[in-house]
């Protein structure tokens, strides 16, 4: 005779025993296999896995049914110096330049055209205004007498240094002051104050008249 199992954890049962040595479990009686006890959990065989539902198949881009889709490929990165505009033989278009303004060229003598027509060359220092002869001579300066009739220019009215390239206005106290115009614009001189530099284009005002300076 062929020894009995359990049937919960197919250990060898000894003969005439009521539980299983190995198990514990209370041994059944002989019995149809459709009356046998059910098996617990923790002996019982993992269920198989379910099969996926259609509809989420259909969610996921696939056919119930159908193939298993395929990842499509990573397109390559362009590594460096491989674009198209990178390929030996191209000109790559300089950087923009942007255009400095021209320094002005070094002056060595001026011409001064009056609004009265008078036209004077100055070289070194000058001083101007309707009788400027005193003060020139004093300092040694070449005198730039102005004919004005509406008296609105000052004895001394103004000193004008042509030294080093550049060209030096500056008022002398006049009673109506100065102005240097420049590009439509008006800007005073200090009464005896600083000399400022002026260009070949300038235009001085010495009270009601005026002067444009000239390269000579």
């Amino acid at each position: 005779m062929a020894s009995a199992h359990c049937v919960y954890c197919d250990a060898t049962l000894q003969p005439n025993s009521m539980y299983c040595m190995q198990c514990g479990q209370l041994i059944p009686q002989e019995a149809a296999p459709s009356q046998r006890p059910p098996v617990p959990a923790q002996f019982a065989a993992p269920a198989p896995a379910a099969a996926p539902a259609p509809a989420a198949m259909q969610q996921a881009g696939q056919a119930p049914g159908g193939p298993v889709p395929v990842a499509r490929p990573v397109e390559p990165v362009p590594l460096p110096r491989t674009l198209p505009w990178q390929q030996p033989g191209r000109v790559e278009p300089p950087p923009s330049v942007v255009a400095r303004p021209a320094a002005p060229q070094p002056v060595e003598r001026v011409e001064l055209v009056f609004s009265t027509g008078q036209r004077v060359v100055v070289e070194g220092t000058a001083v101007i205004g309707r009788k400027p002869a005193d003060t020139a001579l004093a300092m040694g300066a070449r005198a730039v007498e102005v004919e004005d009739d509406t008296r609105s220019v000052s004895r001394v009215h103004l000193f004008l240094q042509v030294v080093d390239g550049a060209v030096l206005v500056g008022d002398a106290g006049s009673a109506n002051g100065s102005r240097l115009e420049r590009a439509g614009r008006q800007v005073p001189l200090e009464a005896a104050g600083t000399r400022v530099p002026a260009l070949p284009g300038d235009v001085v005002w010495l009270g009601d008249l005026s002067f444009a300076i000239r390269s000579a």
